[in-house]
């Protein structure tokens, strides 16, 4: 609706009632504040057509009152002071009132944070030769402007050290390189999409990440949960990924405690993740995927390549496959423990191989990955358009892959022993940076 009152169209956009400070947030942060907008109270895409008519018939009325009226500020006040002071009987009661303060504000994620002094933000730019001022990025989703002395001070309330700051700082930039515009309409979704950061190179062993149980809690990820949350409250107070504004979950999901992991280089068979993107062995880098979900793909005792990488293929072929283009299928996060990648690539198959081999075998059932769209739907493009004359059955019946290439399988060697593999719908495509240049 921005864009077409920019091309002098008048604009009213109809909002669905939870989704108001998501108007006022997006309107403010996209470029026009005071854009009017009519409130109705359900959402319509799981809305019985009568109750579609009522509830749009009922807003008329504003819908002319905004088109035909001179407009209000609808953006709200934003404090935009500098330092904040907060005082008690100790430092602990002024860190537990800082605390109190920054959880009504929505600037933490709810767990205690560290006091982001002047002391403790020198500190972490010290972990750098970046200028305070150098802007790393615009961070989506709201393409706040990311500075070397905004990540510190977000970096410091996730009680990070200067050595992590290398990383922190490229994550921040890797994210706005996922292709459409940082993953915005994806961080913006109702789905539960979130990121998950993957470190190659000498630095994740210098800084202590934990290639094993790696996705879990306590002491052994203490700097896997660091760096993560460090990432998260960058994204969430630069790039303004503030629940109910411009993270609109239905359900929510514990991934958005964005997890920080490095891959089990020294247990794969292959060359890592980062290599695969043109990087050295030598060289650090931070990778980003968007996830959509996660399951435990799990082998009771096969021992053959084919047979485990059967085992994870037939494990992929859950979520859906979409009929708005005419390539539909999504992309897959394998994080795949040593106990699997050992044995095939001891086989002799090579990374690329394992791709294809996973590529071929993973089919499921058209019509029961297609079923969340009502095939009549406008949105199905014209390359699904024979599946409306297909019965129920005959839709079912008919299986397709749910990769459209083996490329859109991503394997990180990632865990402890026993043959568990993590598996994560994913998309867009992941992007690297280099981590070098940051330090």
């Amino acid at each position: 609706m921005i864009e077409i009152e920019k091309m002098g169209k008048p604009a009213v956009p109809i909002v669905s009632g939870r989704f108001e400070d998501d108007a006022l947030a997006s309107s403010r942060t996209f470029g026009m504040p005071d854009l009017q907008f009519v409130i109705v109270p359900r959402i319509y895409r799981n809305l019985a057509d009568d109750l579609c008519v009522t509830q749009t018939e009922a807003a008329i009325d504003d819908l002319i009152s905004c088109l035909t009226s001179e407009g209000s500020e609808l953006a709200r006040d934003m404090d935009t002071s500098d330092t904040f002071a907060f005082e008690g009987e100790d430092r602990y009661e002024a860190i537990i009132r800082m605390n109190e303060d920054f959880t009504f504000r929505d600037w933490s994620d709810a767990l205690p944070v560290y006091p982001a002094t002047k002391e403790a933000v020198q500190k972490l730019l010290a972990g750098t030769t970046l200028s305070p001022s150098e802007v790393v990025c615009d961070m989506p989703p709201g393409f706040g402007v990311a500075t070397v002395e905004k990540i510190a001070i977000n970096a410091a309330m996730a009680g990070a050290k200067p050595e992590h700051m290398p990383i922190i700082i490229a994550a921040v930039k890797c994210l706005s390189e996922i292709g459409g515009h940082g993953g915005k309409s994806l961080l913006m979704s109702t789905s539960p999409n979130a990121p998950i950061l993957v470190v190659n190179g000498p630095i994740a062993k210098e800084v202590g990440l934990n290639p094993g149980s790696a996705l879990g809690p306590g002491r052994d990820n203490e700097i896997n949960i660091i760096i993560g949350r460090a990432f998260y409250l960058c994204l969430k107070n630069i790039g303004m990924w503030y629940p109910n504004k411009m993270d609109m979950d239905t359900i929510g999901t514990t991934r958005k405690f964005v997890h920080c992991v490095a891959e089990n280089e020294a247990m794969s068979p292959w060359p890592s993740y980062a290599q695969d993107q043109g990087f050295k062995e030598s060289e650090n880098a931070v990778s980003i995927f968007i996830t959509d979900g996660e399951l435990d793909v799990q082998d009771q005792g096969n021992t053959s390549a084919k047979d485990l990488l059967k085992t994870l293929a037939y494990g992929i072929t859950f979520g859906s496959r979409s009929l708005q283009g005419k390539e539909g299928g999504c992309q897959r996060l394998i994080f795949m423990p040593p106990d699997v990648a050992g044995p095939v690539g001891k086989e002799g198959f090579s990374k690329n191989d394992a791709k294809a081999f996973i590529h071929e075998h993973a089919n499921a059932s058209l019509g029961k990955m297609t079923h969340y769209m009502p095939v009549n739907d406008a949105r199905v493009d014209e390359h699904w358009q024979w599946i409306r004359n297909k019965t129920e059955a005959e839709r079912i019946a008919f299986e397709v892959s749910v990769l459209d290439h083996p490329e859109n399988c991503h394997i990180v060697v990632l865990g402890a022993d026993r043959a568990k593999t993590a598996v994560f719908p994913s998309g867009p495509s992941p992007a690297t940076v280099g981590i070098d240049q940051y330090r």
